[in-house]
Parts: structure tokens; C-alpha cells; sequence
């Protein structure tokens, strides 16, 4: 392999590279439009519903109540597109305050009504069947909101949501509200705030009587869901490793290290890795912490290469922050509302010292395939409020015993702004099911809510299978035991702590102020899939995301036949990024035509609201990268242009509807294994996206029509251009890497 020497770049887009983002779309109506008749038979059908949810408004206004009425509409299947959102929300738009709160269900969204002047505007606009066809034919029905309850037989700490009524002070009274009501009924109630518009109450020892007596309170009304409040589990099975041995390390005085925090159950005073812990953080006493976990996932921190003798992640020293921010889980429980509220106090008081944190332990409950759970929420508001990275582990899952489909994710791996990450085996014994570089058999899988990429990574985690009695048998990765010895283990715990070193190792190479988004973007960036991975293309996302990092000094820079730039920006509402003399290398043009291959990561960090459910994620960014013929001149004073400069023969080289399937499936080496990604992000809020193409592999027409040179005094390519467009109304960072390589 060539010697990588040339550092990686970073550019700046120039003033004349920012453009207005001009509307789109057809103003012709959806086929699914009911007819005039039809209409007039939904208007009256919701009107009837609607009627004795006026009454309830009135009597409520009557007496004086603070809470307000809240109501669900359905959505017809053809119209669950966010593109239909507006017109449906006109429906229930009361003086130009939008009622609609945000999704319950799929197909369902919660609308509240305040006054009787509201409901009877709301009828009004239920009555206008020329005004609101669009949004008419979408709403199928209403009905009353109900709070959604999941309830045990046995006695237990239940964790409550309210409604989000989009208004701050209304939240803030209901709120106090709830909590008084709840008090006066006798309950021990306790509020955390997961993030600044995402608060969940926690209500001690609820058994079946209790929750009805919840139930029939009239503050229930302003509940949106009850449920058992999660509590939090550590598997750990260790296996004594007398073969290996390892000096102990020093740190040098004389360098500065980089330092990860460990978020867990503490981190023994063992002789290997006492050295480097530069300060300690715990609520418990001593006598009841474990230390087992912690203890074994900072010893990968530290000696993860040297424990595999093997140069896996390329790193060399780490201080360590030992937060203990759960007990042993065999003497103490620990809920959810505990963990997050430990980690916020933690990470806010080291967050000048310590920028990646690794957080190895899960909720042992999958995540939902349509909304991101209160862990994943608190997790990421945590990071932006404190410019912080969280490595988070996918979570264990043992249906290889019984030789089941992985699981899905646990919560908190959904956590948007975290690197989740998965595990894939670094060997394989007689027993083992997993071949080496393929997905370890108990590491959970994606997608995660609403389809985005997790985990976005893997490492090497240890392999398992059964024996001939049906038991496990694991063969794992080192590090240390309590007393100090080596033992074995396996999981997405210590699959994840690898890549928490690269990135803080990465970070400490990069010599900048660190920067959580830029970090993500490069680990992306440089993760490839192995030569050995045997999973289909279609499902490599979910099971190992973008696959498995390089050593940090890979990323750090190129060898000779690669370049790659970096793009960090922010995009503001209405406005895109459109370079059009974005740099090609000459080198990379031959018989006349362009040719290599070209990888192009685009990491974001977008708005997010809880509230909305399977539409947490709210703004997407997208990015093309392809050619054009010429620059042209633009009539600004028609009708939706708005930029004086525009691009003739576009073409964006990042669509896989330009590829051969013959050649992408006659090409299955080298680059076309590790590296090649062609997926089609369309409209979903993905906050990660990555596109890695082969020119070669381009059918025979669009290479002509994609890139040809044009022949002339000389020879000179069609101009090159890349544009980052925000599609949605709301602001959001975004770091772009593109690397070019010649074949």
C-alpha cells in the first residue's frame, strides 16, 4: 500500500456560491382528490364527530378548566406525506394559529381546541368543501385523544408524557398542574427534564388500583402517555485469558492526551489502567458499585490494539474520566429518569475537559419503527448542549440461541447525534456462527425510527454460537478483570469503546477546537465494508452501517492517488450551497472521458422536536455532485426564479439509475466490495448519507451524457459542480467530505 503522506483539506464555499432555493413541485392536485359529491358526504361525517367534541370544548371553557380538548385526525393512506402536512393543518388553523400539535400514530395526528370560538371556526372550515378539498379528502376521521397506556399487574415506578401543546406557558401551567394533582392523590412524583421541550415524570410504586385512580383524575387529560418506567441492565459474562500478557503503560509526562469519558459502573484501581484516570465522578456509595463493566470497556480504551496484537484502530494512550453514573445493577436498580439525569450532571461538569464520551449500556427494549425513544431524545440533547460526542453501543440480542432474526436496536441507540455503534467478529472458532469481518451473531440491527442509518458503524466485538448442549460459547475480546487480570468477553459493549477512541484520537490529531459534527462526518467517512463480508448490498445498512472505520492515520491523509476535501457550513432557511466550478484533477480524465471513483459523506446535524414523533429529524439536507455543460444567464422577474445565474445539462452522478447492473455485478472487487454505496435517501430526513460511485460502472449512455469532454482547441472537461440544498424550512449545520480516487 502507498504511503499516505497528503493531508486532508478543508475549503470554504465563497459568497457566490450561496443561491435561493426556488420552489418546485406540480400545482396539479393529487389524483386521490374526492369529487364534489364525495366531498360533501366527508364534510358531513366529520362535522357529526366533530360535534361532540364542541360540547366537550364548551363545558370545559365553562368551568374554567385549563387543559384543552385535544382531538386525533386520521390520515388517509394517500396522504401521509409531510408535502400534505400543510394543507391538512389549514383544516384546523384557528386566526392563523396552527391547532395541530404533531403525529400520534402513523396515521394519526393530535389537534388541540382551546376555545368554542376555535371549534366553530374549525366547523366552519369543515363546512367549506371548495376552500379544503385537499385536506378533506386526507382526513378520514376524528375522534377524542385518549392517553396511551401500557399497564403491569404488579407494582411499579410509571413513567408519564404529556401533551406537548406548543405553547410555552400553557406547558409550564399544565405541568405544575399535573404535578400538584398527582401529589394530592398521594403519589411520590419526581420531574426530569430530557430536554429543554422534552419533560417525563416518573411516578413511584403504581399498581393496578392506583393507575385508575390516575386514570379518573382530570389532569389525566393532559396525558399523552403512561407507561412502566424502563429500567436498565448490564450483561457481562467474563472468561479468565492466562495465554496473553501485557505490560503495564505510563503516561508521559511530557505529552498531552486526549481523554475519553466512560459512562458506566465505575472503573477499577488496577495497575493497568490506574495511570490514566485523570478524575472520578460517582452518586453511590462504594458499596454498591461494580466496576466489571467500566473496568473492561476502559481497558479497550487504552490497550485495545496492543490487547489483540493487532493494529486495529491506530491510536497510542488515552486519559480516562471515570463516571459512574450507575450502580451494580445486582444491589441497586436504576431507572431511566436516574441514568439520564447522572449523565446530563456529568457530562455538564466535564464538558470543557472531555469532548467523546463511550456509553456502553442499554434499556434492554427495541427501539420503534415509528418514534425515537425518550433515552435517544435526552442523549441528543445532551450532546448539543454540550458540543459533546456519545459513542452509544447497538445492544445485545441472544435469538442466536434459539436461531432467530436479530433484533432490533435497543433505546437509546436511536439517539440521532450519537455514532451507534455495531459489532463484527475479529475470529471465528469451531462453534462460532459468525464468519471473521461479518456481523457478530448478538449484535442488534437497524434501521432505526423512520428508516434513518443505524448503526452507523461497526468494530470488532467478539464472535458466539452454541455447542452441542445448546449453551453459549463465546470467544471474545481482551482486557482486564477487577483484579487486574485479562479476561475474555463479548459484545457491542466493547465493539463501541474502539470507536470512542478513534474519534477522540482523531480529534487530538486534527489540533483544532473540537468540533462533534466534523468528528462523526470523518469516522463515517472512512469507515469501508470488508473484503470478507458476505451480507447481501441491500441489507449492509442495517446490519453494519457504513461499515468498519480505518486507523486514524488513514483518515488524517491520502496516498498519492487520492484527494479529499472537506465542506463545513451552515445553511440558513431558503438558502443552498451551489459550487460550480467545483475542482476535478485533470488526472482524471483519459480518452477523453472522466474516470474513478469518487466517495461523497454528508453528515448534518438537523432540528429536532420529540413532540413530532416519527418526524423528530426536522430539516434534510441533500447534495449532488455531478456535471454540467455550461453557465447561463436567468430571467429573475419570472414567476419562481430567483437566481440570476443558473446550470445547463445538469447531472447528478449520485443517482444509482445512471449505473449498470451488469457492470455492478460484474465488478466485485477492490473498490466495488469495500467501499461502493448507491442508495437512493429520496425525501426521508437521513442525518447521515453517504454515496460511494465507480465512473467505470456507469451505463454506456449516461457516460457519454454524464462525462464526456468536449473536444475543442484542447481538451477540457464538462465543468463540475456540487449543491447542498436544504430542503425543508429549518436552519442545520452540516459537514460535507468528498474523496476522489483514481482507479
Amino acid at each position: 500500500m502507498p504511503e499516505r503522506k497528503l493531508p486532508i483539506r478543508r475549503f470554504e464555499r465563497r459568497e457566490q456560491d450561496i443561491q435561493l432555493v426556488e420552489p418546485g413541485g406540480s400545482s396539479k392536485a393529487p389524483e386521490w382528490i374526492l369529487s364534489k359529491e364525495q366531498l360533501s358526504v366527508r364534510s358531513q361525517k366529520l362535522i357529526t364527530a366533530f360535534e361532540g367534541i364542541r360540547m366537550q370544548v364548551i363545558q370545559k371553557e365553562q368551568e374554567n378548566e385549563l387543559i384543552p380538548v385535544v382531538f386525533k385526525a386520521r390520515i388517509s393512506e394517500d396522504a401521509l406525506a409531510k408535502t400534505h402536512r400543510k394543507k391538512i393543518s389549514s383544516l384546523f388553523r384557528v386566526r392563523g394559529r396552527n391547532n395541530m400539535l404533531g403525529p400520534v400514530d402513523l396515521d394519526e395526528v393530535a389537534v388541540k381546541v382551546p376555545t368554542a370560538k376555535d371549534a366553530d371556526a374549525i366547523i366552519h372550515n369543515l363546512k367549506n368543501i371548495d376552500a379544503n378539498a385537499h385536506a378533506l379528502s386526507a382526513v378520514t376521521e376524528i375522534e377524542r385523544f385518549a392517553p396511551i397506556v401500557v399497564a403491569r399487574h404488579e407494582k411499579d415506578d410509571y413513567k408519564v408524557k404529556l401533551i406537548d401543546f406548543q405553547d410555552y406557558e400553557l406547558n409550564k401551567a399544565i405541568r405544575d398542574h399535573f404535578e400538584q394533582a398527582m401529589g394530592n392523590l398521594g403519589f411520590e412524583i419526581t420531574r426530569t427534564e430530557y430536554s429543554p421541550n422534552h419533560v417525563v415524570f416518573k411516578i413511584k410504586s403504581v399498581d393496578a388500583d392506583a393507575l385508575q385512580r390516575i386514570k379518573a383524575d382530570a389532569a389525566f387529560d393532559a396525558v399523552f402517555s403512561i407507561e412502566p418506567m424502563p429500567k436498565y441492565r448490564v450483561g457481562l459474562d467474563l472468561v479468565p485469558d492466562e495465554q496473553f500478557d501485557i505490560p503495564v503503560l505510563e503516561p508521559d509526562e511530557d505529552r498531552i492526551y486526549p481523554v475519553v469519558g466512560i459512562l458506566d459502573d465505575g472503573i477499577a484501581d488496577v495497575p493497568h489502567l490506574e495511570p490514566w484516570i485523570v478524575d472520578r465522578w460517582s452518586s453511590y456509595p462504594e458499596s454498591v458499585l461494580s466496576r466489571k463493566h467500566g473496568t473492561f470497556v476502559s481497558g479497550i480504551v487504552v490497550y485495545g490494539d496492543r490487547l489483540q496484537n493487532e493494529e486495529w484502530v491506530g491510536t497510542n494512550g488515552f486519559k480516562l474520566l471515570d463516571a459512574c453514573v450507575f450502580p451494580d445493577l445486582d444491589k441497586e436498580s436504576i431507572s431511566e429518569d436516574e441514568l439520564v439525569a447522572n449523565i446530563r450532571e456529568v457530562v455538564k461538569q466535564f464538558a470543557d475537559r472531555v469532548k467523546v464520551w463511550n456509553l456502553s449500556i442499554s434499556i434492554t427494549e427495541p427501539i420503534d419503527d415509528y418514534s425515537f425513544s425518550d433515552f435517544a431524545v435526552a442523549l441528543d440533547a445532551i450532546q448539543e448542549e454540550y458540543d459533546v460526542l456519545i459513542c452509544k453501543s447497538a445492544g445485545n440480542c441472544t435469538n442466536f440461541m434459539s436461531k432467530r432474526p436479530k433484533g432490533r436496536l435497543y433505546q437509546g441507540a436511536d439517539s440521532v447525534l450519537s455514532l451507534t455503534v455495531g459489532s463484527i467478529a475479529h475470529v471465528r472458532s469451531s462453534r462460532d456462527l459468525a464468519d471473521v469481518d461479518n456481523p457478530s451473531p448478538f449484535s442488534r440491527i437497524g434501521p432505526g425510527p423512520s428508516f434513518i442509518v443505524k448503526p452507523e458503524v461497526v468494530h470488532y466485538g467478539g464472535n458466539a454460537g452454541i455447542d452441542h448442549q445448546g449453551a453459549l460459547v463465546q470467544t471474545g475480546v481482551r482486557s482486564f478483570c477487577i483484579d487486574g487480570t485479562l479476561c475474555e468477553s463479548i459484545g457491542t459493549s466493547f465493539s463501541t469503546p474502539r470507536v470512542a477512541a478513534f474519534a477522540a484520537g482523531l480529534s487530538k490529531q486534527m489540533d483544532q477546537e473540537f468540533d462533534p459534527l466534523l468528528i462523526k462526518a470523518m469516522v463515517i467517512h472512512s469507515a469501508k465494508y470488508p473484503e470478507k463480508l458476505a451480507i447481501p448490498i441491500e441489507e449492509r445498512l442495517n446490519q453494519v452501517g457504513f461499515g468498519r472505520p480505518e486507523r486514524v492515520s488513514d483518515v488524517m491523509f491520502n496516498a498519492p492517488h487520492e484527494a479529499t476535501l472537506v465542506l463545513r457550513d451552515e445553511l440558513v432557511q431558503g438558502e443552498k450551497i451551489d459550487i460550480m466550478d467545483f475542482p476535478m484533477p485533470d488526472c482524471l480524465i483519459a480518452d477523453g472521458y472522466y474516470f474513478g471513483q469518487i466517495v461523497v459523506t454528508l453528515v448534518y446535524s438537523p432540528i429536532l422536536d420529540p413532540s413530532q414523533r416519527s418526524e423528530y429529524c426536522q430539516s434534510n439536507i441533500d447534495v449532488k455532485l455531478g456535471t454540467y455543460t455550461k453557465k447561463e444567464p436567468r430571467d429573475t422577474s419570472k414567476r419562481h426564479i430567483r437566481n440570476p445565474i443558473g446550470r445547463a445539462g445538469s447531472q447528478n452522478l449520485l443517482l444509482d439509475s445512471l449505473y449498470s447492473k451488469k457492470k455492478l455485478k460484474q465488478n466485485q472487487e477492490g473498490f466495488a466490495v469495500k467501499e461502493r454505496l448507491l442508495i437512493q435517501y429520496g425525501d426521508k430526513f437521513y442525518p447521515a448519507k453517504k454515496y460511494a460511485i465507480d465512473l467505470s460502472e456507469l451505463t454506456e449512455g449516461k457516460t457519454r451524457e454524464s462525462i464526456l469532454l468536449v473536444a475543442g482547441s484542447g481538451i477540457s472537461a464538462y465543468r463540475a459542480c456540487i449543491e447542498i440544498t436544504l430542503r425543508r424550512k429549518q436552519s442545520g449545520k452540516g459537514e460535507l467530505c468528498v474523496r476522489s480516487s483514481v482507479c
